[in-house]
């Protein structure tokens, strides 16, 4: 009698886990794959004689993204709005504003060896 409590009792764990995992990916499903409910960094091209931007040393092609930008600003966006960006490049529709796409500020970062130029800088060294 007593077996057959603890056998009820597993059996009602396990499907009680079953359960939990199905909800689980049925919701992760929903906001990451249906839903679009994240953000991506994109890296645009950028005039650090105009405006302040991150820099990176792309003489060693290892240490550079695909893009080989190595003066770049950074814009945050909604997943489902990266679709109006035209060959990846969300530079035009971010800058006239037809997606909302929020700018990162430039931080420097030593350990991936980035730095930040601002206009006032750029020109001190020329």
């Amino acid at each position: 009698m007593e077996n057959e409590q603890k056998t009820k009792n597993n059996s009602l764990l396990i499907k009680a886990l079953i359960a939990c995992c199905v909800i689980s990916v049925i919701t992760s499903f929903y906001f990451f794959y249906y839903k679009k409910d994240f953000n991506f960094i994109v890296e645009v091209s950028c005039d650090k004689s105009q405006e302040t931007c991150f820099e990176r040393d792309c003489s060693n092609p290892d240490d550079c993204p695909p893009n080989g930008l190595s003066d770049f600003k950074r814009y945050s966006l909604n997943a489902n709005d990266f679709k109006s960006c035209q060959n990846e490049d969300c530079t035009t529709v971010c800058e006239n504003g037809e997606i909302k796409c929020t700018p990162v500020e430039c931080t420097e970062n030593p350990d991936t060896g980035e730095t930040c130029v601002s206009p006032q800088s750029s020109e001190s060294v020329q």
